[in-house]
Protein backbone atom coordinates (compact mmCIF):
# COMPACT_ATOMS: atom_id res chain seq x y z
CA UNK A 1 0.00 0.00 0.00
CA UNK A 2 0.90 3.70 -0.33
CA UNK A 3 2.13 5.30 2.79
CA UNK A 4 0.10 6.98 4.48
CA UNK A 5 0.86 11.05 5.46
CA UNK A 6 0.05 12.22 8.52
CA UNK A 7 -0.23 16.45 9.06
CA UNK A 8 0.43 18.09 12.41
CA UNK A 9 -0.64 21.47 13.01
CA UNK A 10 2.28 23.13 15.08
CA UNK A 11 1.06 26.44 17.76
CA UNK A 12 2.60 29.11 16.62
CA UNK A 13 4.57 30.47 19.42
CA UNK A 14 4.74 33.83 17.71
CA UNK A 15 0.88 34.12 17.47
CA UNK A 16 -0.40 36.75 19.59
CA UNK A 17 -1.77 35.73 22.62
CA UNK A 18 -5.49 37.07 23.54
CA UNK A 19 -5.15 40.45 24.81
CA UNK A 20 -5.81 41.17 28.45
CA UNK A 21 -8.82 43.60 28.33
CA UNK A 22 -10.46 40.14 26.82
CA UNK A 23 -10.03 38.42 30.04
CA UNK A 24 -10.75 41.48 32.45
CA UNK A 25 -14.00 41.20 30.33
CA UNK A 26 -14.92 37.54 31.10
CA UNK A 27 -13.72 38.04 34.60
CA UNK A 28 -16.14 41.16 34.90
CA UNK A 29 -19.20 39.01 33.59
CA UNK A 30 -18.66 35.91 35.49
CA UNK A 31 -18.87 38.27 38.83
CA UNK A 32 -21.84 40.18 37.57
CA UNK A 33 -23.77 36.86 36.94
CA UNK A 34 -22.04 36.00 40.50
CA UNK A 35 -23.85 39.07 42.12
CA UNK A 36 -27.11 38.08 40.56
CA UNK A 37 -26.94 34.63 40.94
CA UNK A 38 -26.16 34.99 44.77
CA UNK A 39 -29.41 38.20 44.85
CA UNK A 40 -31.13 35.64 43.10
CA UNK A 41 -30.32 32.74 45.71
CA UNK A 42 -30.72 34.77 48.77
CA UNK A 43 -34.31 36.54 47.55
CA UNK A 44 -35.45 32.84 46.89
CA UNK A 45 -34.52 32.13 50.81
CA UNK A 46 -36.05 35.21 51.70
CA UNK A 47 -39.38 34.08 50.16
CA UNK A 48 -39.03 30.37 51.23
CA UNK A 49 -38.85 31.88 54.73
CA UNK A 50 -41.96 33.91 54.46
CA UNK A 51 -43.73 30.65 53.39
CA UNK A 52 -42.30 28.90 56.26
CA UNK A 53 -43.55 31.46 58.49
CA UNK A 54 -47.15 31.40 57.08
CA UNK A 55 -47.47 27.62 57.74
CA UNK A 56 -45.88 27.92 61.13
CA UNK A 57 -48.67 30.76 61.98
CA UNK A 58 -51.10 28.40 60.58
CA UNK A 59 -50.19 25.52 62.74
CA UNK A 60 -50.53 27.83 65.41
CA UNK A 61 -53.56 28.83 65.10
CA UNK A 62 -55.57 25.60 64.24
CA UNK A 63 -53.25 23.93 67.42
CA UNK A 64 -55.15 26.91 69.84
CA UNK A 65 -58.72 26.44 68.01
CA UNK A 66 -57.83 22.44 68.71
CA UNK A 67 -56.88 23.15 72.44
CA UNK A 68 -60.24 25.66 72.82
CA UNK A 69 -62.10 23.10 71.41
CA UNK A 70 -60.43 20.20 73.58
CA UNK A 71 -61.45 22.26 76.94
CA UNK A 72 -64.60 22.46 75.80
CA UNK A 73 -64.68 18.64 75.97
CA UNK A 74 -63.04 18.46 78.87
CA UNK A 75 -65.83 20.79 80.23
CA UNK A 76 -68.85 18.82 79.45
CA UNK A 77 -66.96 15.54 80.16
CA UNK A 78 -66.48 16.69 83.68
CA UNK A 79 -68.47 14.87 86.00
CA UNK A 80 -69.27 16.89 89.44
CA UNK A 81 -68.52 15.37 92.97
CA UNK A 82 -71.44 14.81 94.76
CA UNK A 83 -72.15 18.05 97.46
CA UNK A 84 -69.66 20.02 95.26
CA UNK A 85 -70.56 23.48 95.13
CA UNK A 86 -71.55 24.15 91.46
CA UNK A 87 -69.01 25.99 89.28
CA UNK A 88 -70.09 29.51 87.21
CA UNK A 89 -68.30 29.16 83.86
CA UNK A 90 -69.07 32.50 83.53
CA UNK A 91 -69.71 34.63 80.17
CA UNK A 92 -70.05 32.40 77.24
CA UNK A 93 -66.70 31.90 75.43
CA UNK A 94 -65.95 32.30 71.88
CA UNK A 95 -66.47 28.53 71.58
CA UNK A 96 -69.40 28.29 73.54
CA UNK A 97 -71.77 30.72 71.71
CA UNK A 98 -73.49 29.93 69.18
CA UNK A 99 -76.09 32.01 66.80
CA UNK A 100 -79.48 31.72 66.70
CA UNK A 101 -80.01 30.10 69.90
CA UNK A 102 -81.64 32.51 72.24
CA UNK A 103 -78.59 33.90 73.33
CA UNK A 104 -78.70 38.02 73.43
CA UNK A 105 -75.29 38.47 71.71
CA UNK A 106 -76.93 36.30 69.06
CA UNK A 107 -80.37 36.65 68.17
CA UNK A 108 -81.88 34.33 65.63
CA UNK A 109 -81.89 35.84 62.08
CA UNK A 110 -85.72 34.77 61.34
CA UNK A 111 -86.82 33.24 57.96
CA UNK A 112 -88.41 36.30 57.15
CA UNK A 113 -85.58 38.31 58.01
CA UNK A 114 -83.40 35.49 55.87
CA UNK A 115 -85.92 36.36 52.73
CA UNK A 116 -84.86 40.65 53.09
CA UNK A 117 -80.98 39.66 53.05
CA UNK A 118 -81.30 37.16 50.25
CA UNK A 119 -83.13 40.30 48.24
CA UNK A 120 -80.46 42.66 49.63
CA UNK A 121 -77.26 40.07 47.73
CA UNK A 122 -79.23 39.51 44.51
CA UNK A 123 -78.20 41.03 41.50
CA UNK A 124 -79.86 44.21 40.21
CA UNK A 125 -79.55 47.62 39.82
CA UNK A 126 -76.02 48.27 41.64
CA UNK A 127 -76.78 52.34 42.04
CA UNK A 128 -79.82 51.52 43.86
CA UNK A 129 -80.31 53.02 46.99
CA UNK A 130 -81.26 50.28 50.12
CA UNK A 131 -80.65 52.38 53.38
CA UNK A 132 -80.04 56.14 54.22
CA UNK A 133 -78.90 57.78 57.50
CA UNK A 134 -76.54 60.22 59.35
CA UNK A 135 -75.81 61.69 56.34
CA UNK A 136 -74.50 58.30 54.13
CA UNK A 137 -76.39 56.54 51.43
CA UNK A 138 -76.34 52.92 51.15
CA UNK A 139 -76.41 51.59 47.59
CA UNK A 140 -76.74 47.35 46.88
CA UNK A 141 -73.18 47.44 45.40
CA UNK A 142 -72.19 48.59 49.22
CA UNK A 143 -74.26 45.97 50.79
CA UNK A 144 -73.09 43.22 48.66
CA UNK A 145 -69.47 43.88 50.34
CA UNK A 146 -70.73 42.07 53.42
CA UNK A 147 -72.04 38.90 50.94
CA UNK A 148 -69.39 36.05 51.11
CA UNK A 149 -65.83 36.77 51.34
CA UNK A 150 -66.01 40.05 49.90
CA UNK A 151 -63.65 43.01 51.61
CA UNK A 152 -66.11 45.62 53.79
CA UNK A 153 -66.36 48.76 51.63
CA UNK A 154 -65.38 52.50 53.83
CA UNK A 155 -69.47 52.84 53.60
CA UNK A 156 -70.82 49.92 55.34
CA UNK A 157 -68.27 50.54 58.34
CA UNK A 158 -68.72 53.87 58.35
CA UNK A 159 -72.53 53.36 58.34
CA UNK A 160 -72.01 50.93 61.03
CA UNK A 161 -69.87 52.74 63.22
CA UNK A 162 -73.26 55.58 63.32
CA UNK A 163 -75.66 52.81 64.49
CA UNK A 164 -73.00 52.02 67.31
CA UNK A 165 -73.13 55.88 68.17
CA UNK A 166 -76.70 56.36 67.89
CA UNK A 167 -76.93 52.98 70.59
CA UNK A 168 -74.78 54.61 72.58
CA UNK A 169 -77.47 57.09 73.86
CA UNK A 170 -79.12 54.75 75.63
CA UNK A 171 -78.85 54.10 79.15
CA UNK A 172 -76.23 51.93 81.34
CA UNK A 173 -74.51 52.21 78.11
CA UNK A 174 -71.19 54.28 77.76
CA UNK A 175 -70.74 56.84 75.58
CA UNK A 176 -69.34 56.87 71.84
CA UNK A 177 -68.07 58.41 68.95
CA UNK A 178 -66.71 56.83 66.27
CA UNK A 179 -64.31 58.85 63.80
CA UNK A 180 -64.74 58.41 59.92
CA UNK A 181 -62.25 55.58 58.46
CA UNK A 182 -60.35 58.10 56.76
CA UNK A 183 -59.87 60.12 59.97
CA UNK A 184 -56.54 57.72 61.12
CA UNK A 185 -55.36 57.92 57.66
CA UNK A 186 -55.86 62.20 57.09
CA UNK A 187 -54.25 62.27 60.60
CA UNK A 188 -51.31 60.18 60.25
CA UNK A 189 -50.19 61.62 56.30
CA UNK A 190 -51.24 65.08 56.88
CA UNK A 191 -51.36 65.85 60.56
CA UNK A 192 -53.60 67.44 62.96
CA UNK A 193 -54.32 70.40 61.16
CA UNK A 194 -56.17 68.65 58.14
CA UNK A 195 -58.64 67.51 60.43
CA UNK A 196 -59.29 69.56 63.55
CA UNK A 197 -61.65 70.61 62.49
CA UNK A 198 -63.82 66.71 61.79
CA UNK A 199 -64.54 67.65 65.59
CA UNK A 200 -66.21 71.62 65.41
CA UNK A 201 -69.57 69.73 66.78
CA UNK A 202 -68.21 67.33 68.83
CA UNK A 203 -66.59 67.38 72.29
CA UNK A 204 -64.47 64.10 72.23
CA UNK A 205 -63.41 64.30 76.15
CA UNK A 206 -67.32 64.26 76.94
CA UNK A 207 -67.27 60.45 75.72
CA UNK A 208 -66.39 57.19 77.29
CA UNK A 209 -65.15 55.91 74.39
CA UNK A 210 -64.06 56.99 70.69
CA UNK A 211 -63.32 54.06 68.54
CA UNK A 212 -61.30 54.84 65.54
CA UNK A 213 -61.44 52.62 62.52
CA UNK A 214 -57.92 52.16 60.69
CA UNK A 215 -57.14 51.04 57.06
CA UNK A 216 -53.42 49.32 56.24
CA UNK A 217 -54.19 49.44 52.75
CA UNK A 218 -55.50 46.56 52.37
CA UNK A 219 -56.34 45.75 56.14
CA UNK A 220 -58.90 46.79 58.45
CA UNK A 221 -57.90 47.21 62.00
CA UNK A 222 -59.45 49.25 65.19
CA UNK A 223 -57.88 51.36 67.97
CA UNK A 224 -59.88 52.34 71.06
CA UNK A 225 -59.50 55.24 73.33
CA UNK A 226 -61.10 54.52 76.95
CA UNK A 227 -60.97 57.69 78.65
CA UNK A 228 -62.15 55.95 82.12
CA UNK A 229 -59.31 53.40 81.81
CA UNK A 230 -57.10 56.05 80.24
CA UNK A 231 -56.13 53.20 77.76
CA UNK A 232 -55.83 53.69 73.88
CA UNK A 233 -56.07 50.08 72.65
CA UNK A 234 -55.10 48.50 69.04
CA UNK A 235 -57.41 45.85 67.75
CA UNK A 236 -55.54 43.62 64.97
CA UNK A 237 -57.49 40.47 63.73
CA UNK A 238 -54.38 39.02 62.32
CA UNK A 239 -52.22 40.01 65.49
CA UNK A 240 -50.69 42.88 64.60
CA UNK A 241 -48.52 45.16 67.07
CA UNK A 242 -49.19 49.04 66.18
CA UNK A 243 -47.20 51.49 68.82
CA UNK A 244 -46.75 53.95 66.29
CA UNK A 245 -50.95 54.34 65.58
CA UNK A 246 -51.19 54.65 69.37
CA UNK A 247 -48.96 57.20 70.08
CA UNK A 248 -50.84 58.99 67.07
CA UNK A 249 -53.70 59.30 68.92
CA UNK A 250 -51.84 60.17 71.97
CA UNK A 251 -50.35 63.03 70.31
CA UNK A 252 -54.12 63.80 68.84
CA UNK A 253 -55.60 64.16 72.38
CA UNK A 254 -53.22 66.67 73.11
CA UNK A 255 -53.77 68.80 70.16
CA UNK A 256 -57.27 68.66 70.43
CA UNK A 257 -57.34 69.63 73.79
CA UNK A 258 -55.15 72.88 73.37
CA UNK A 259 -56.87 73.78 70.58
CA UNK A 260 -60.64 73.22 71.90
CA UNK A 261 -59.91 73.25 75.61
CA UNK A 262 -57.37 75.82 75.19
CA UNK A 263 -55.27 73.58 78.17
CA UNK A 264 -52.82 70.74 78.26
CA UNK A 265 -53.99 66.95 77.85
CA UNK A 266 -52.75 65.25 81.44
CA UNK A 267 -50.80 62.16 80.24
CA UNK A 268 -50.32 61.32 83.28
CA UNK A 269 -50.93 57.12 83.88
CA UNK A 270 -51.79 56.68 79.91
CA UNK A 271 -51.34 53.30 78.82
CA UNK A 272 -50.50 52.46 75.26
CA UNK A 273 -51.54 48.73 74.24
CA UNK A 274 -51.94 46.48 71.46
CA UNK A 275 -53.75 43.25 72.16
CA UNK A 276 -51.91 39.83 71.28
CA UNK A 277 -53.08 37.34 68.99
CA UNK A 278 -54.21 34.82 71.99
CA UNK A 279 -56.24 37.62 73.69
CA UNK A 280 -58.59 38.32 71.08
CA UNK A 281 -60.45 36.72 67.95
CA UNK A 282 -58.36 35.89 65.36
CA UNK A 283 -59.71 35.55 61.73
CA UNK A 284 -58.41 32.90 59.95
CA UNK A 285 -58.99 33.88 55.84
CA UNK A 286 -57.99 36.82 54.08
CA UNK A 287 -61.47 38.80 53.71
CA UNK A 288 -63.13 39.31 57.14
CA UNK A 289 -60.50 42.07 58.60
CA UNK A 290 -63.22 44.65 58.35
CA UNK A 291 -65.90 42.39 60.12
CA UNK A 292 -63.61 41.87 62.59
CA UNK A 293 -62.82 45.27 63.40
CA UNK A 294 -66.67 46.31 63.22
CA UNK A 295 -67.35 43.24 66.02
CA UNK A 296 -64.50 44.54 68.32
CA UNK A 297 -66.15 48.23 68.54
CA UNK A 298 -69.45 46.41 68.76
CA UNK A 299 -68.61 44.51 71.81
CA UNK A 300 -66.54 47.14 72.99
CA UNK A 301 -69.53 49.55 73.13
CA UNK A 302 -70.90 48.02 75.07
CA UNK A 303 -68.88 46.77 77.81
CA UNK A 304 -69.22 43.40 76.92
CA UNK A 305 -67.01 40.27 76.75
CA UNK A 306 -65.55 39.74 73.21
CA UNK A 307 -66.98 36.46 72.58
CA UNK A 308 -67.30 35.33 68.64
CA UNK A 309 -65.05 33.45 66.42
CA UNK A 310 -64.22 33.13 62.50
CA UNK A 311 -67.00 30.49 62.86
CA UNK A 312 -69.71 33.26 63.26
CA UNK A 313 -68.68 35.82 60.41
CA UNK A 314 -71.29 34.44 57.92
CA UNK A 315 -73.88 34.89 60.67
CA UNK A 316 -72.47 38.21 61.65
CA UNK A 317 -72.66 39.72 57.61
CA UNK A 318 -76.18 38.39 57.40
CA UNK A 319 -76.76 40.53 60.56
CA UNK A 320 -75.38 43.42 59.67
CA UNK A 321 -76.69 43.61 56.41
CA UNK A 322 -80.16 43.47 57.89
CA UNK A 323 -79.25 45.68 60.46
CA UNK A 324 -77.69 48.40 58.24
CA UNK A 325 -81.41 48.00 56.18
CA UNK A 326 -83.20 48.60 58.77
CA UNK A 327 -80.86 51.52 60.35
CA UNK A 328 -81.53 49.67 63.90
CA UNK A 329 -78.81 46.91 65.83
CA UNK A 330 -80.67 43.75 66.99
Amino acid sequence: GSDSVILLKVKDSRAPAPSLPFFQAELWIKELTSVYDSRARERWRQIEEQKALALQLQSQRLQERERSVQDLVDLHLRVPLEKEIPVSVGPEGPERARPGQGDEEFPEITEEMEKEIKSLFRGGNQDEVLSEAFRLTITRKDIQTLNNLNWLNDEIINFYMNLLMERSKEKDLPAVHAFNTFFFTKLKTAGYQAVKRWTKKVDIFSVDLLLVPIHLGVHWCLAVVDFRKKTITYYDSMGGINSEACRILLQYLKQESLDKKRKEFDTNGWALLSKKSQEIPQQMNGSDCGMFACRYAECISKDKPINFTQQHMPYFRKRMAWEILHRKLL
